[in-house]
């Protein structure tokens, strides 16, 4: 072999091993960029000021959809308190079931307001002058074996919204005076067995406002007017004109208010919305009367729904949930929905096993909402959202 082929191969061993060598340098200095890519997100804090923005402007107008239906149903009270009959008892019932399902629709947007610790106590006592239940029938109105029950038959009771609201769960949770569930007594019945007649008006006597008839009709407009004034109070508090709720709110910086929806959801799945699916057939059931359990469910869950993945847009989903959690969320949601629809309503004839699959499908929504549980195939390609809190003013 010449000695020039010997210096050409020498040449050439030696290009390959700088080749070799700065293919090796070029990895060491993508290595990091590799890293880089599994990194957090950056938060984009302007999408989640509009969004958090919008989603206070929607609980606005779903509490006005609200406040509405619960002025026709005290409408339709008066209507059916003057002119007694069956048409206009059920008409009282119809708008029983829209305003429920309006006030339940809202529930989400409602805990949210009285999130902050030092609003705790105010929400509570709102959603229990509204919406208590179970309700003790015998409280309110005559049952069978006790002919002298209830607050109609108790004179000793003036018939005045104060007084109402003193009465409200006096001695026991169930013993409500105001509210949804103390209006459904009062139109269906204690037994479920109401007629137009015993809300006529009866004039005979010397003291005909005493007489269990008439107040039971007093009772009724009292209720509806209680209603009304509580939603009145709530939507006037609303707005962020207001400074009062949305004060609390917007004081936050929008990681931080995020976190507080995403809080507020899944607190309202676990101790509000499980709460209304019965575990055996001695649990207590909402609207058992008014067979509106199941829908006032749906009603919650599509509020939900429409904050995390809207049709249209992007939705708390998207800020908050990588993409396997956002597509688990979405598959919960629809087989969630699909379940409670083949229901019974009201819910507590559903069959045990649909109960017990419901009850596993929301503690599964409130984990995918509240961020641990991860979707299918999470650890391939997963890019977690990463929110900095920020403390408000």
């Amino acid at each position: 072999m010449s000695g020039k082929l010997i210096r050409r191969g020498k040449l050439v061993l030696l290009c390959v091993l700088l080749a070799g060598l700065a293919a090796c340098e070029q990895k060491r200095v993508e290595e990091p960029q590799v890293e880089q890519s599994a990194a957090p997100q950056v938060f984009n804090a302007q999408a989640a000021e509009e969004m958090t923005q919008g989603l206070w402007q929607a609980g606005q107008a779903q509490l006005i959809d609200a406040q509405a239906a619960v002025e026709a149903l005290e409408r339709a009270v008066v209507t059916l308190l003057d002119q007694p009959g069956e048409d206009h008892l059920e008409a009282a019932k119809l708008a029983w079931l829209e305003a429920h399902r309006e006030f339940t629709a809202a529930l989400p947007y409602i805990e949210l307001a009285f999130a902050p610790a030092e609003l705790r106590s105010q929400g509570r006592q709102l959603l229990l002058a509204l919406d208590s239940w179970p309700v003790q029938p015998g409280y309110l109105d005559t049952v069978p074996g006790y002919s002298d029950s209830g607050i109609v038959n108790d004179t000793a009771i003036e018939l005045t919204l104060a007084n109402l609201r003193k009465q409200h769960r006096l001695t026991a949770h169930e013993e409500a005076s105001t509210g949804f569930h103390a209006m459904e007594i009062m139109l269906w019945g204690p037994t479920s067995e109401r007629t137009p007649e015993q809300f006529n008006a009866v004039t005979e006597g010397e003291k005909p406002e005493a007489l269990a008839g008439n107040r039971r009709r007093e009772l009724t407009r009292l209720i509806g007017r209680g209603m009304a004034e509580d939603l009145d109070g709530l939507a006037r508090r609303w707005p962020t004109g207001a400074n009062d709720l949305s004060r609390h709110f917007l004081a936050l910086g929008p990681a931080a208010r995020l976190q507080q929806i995403r809080a507020a959801h899944t607190r309202l799945l676990d101790e509000e919305v499980l709460r209304r699916l019965p575990e055996s057939s001695e649990s207590d059931v909402e609207s058992g009367r008014a067979a509106d359990s199941k829908q006032a469910i749906l009603a919650i869950l599509g509020t939900l729904q429409s904050n995390w993945l809207p049709e249209e847009g992007p939705g708390l989903a998207e800020l908050l949930l990588d993409r396997h959690q956002v597509s688990a969320l979405t598959q919960t949601f629809a087989q969630l929905e699909e379940l409670l629809l083949k229901m019974e309503d009201p819910i507590e004839l559903a069959e045990l096993n649909q109960l017990a699959q419901a009850r596993g499908l929301l503690e599964q929504l409130a984990g995918l909402m509240a961020g641990p549980v991860k979707g299918p195939g999470a650890g391939e390609g997963m890019t977690p959202v990463s929110l900095q809190m920020e403390d408000g003013p």
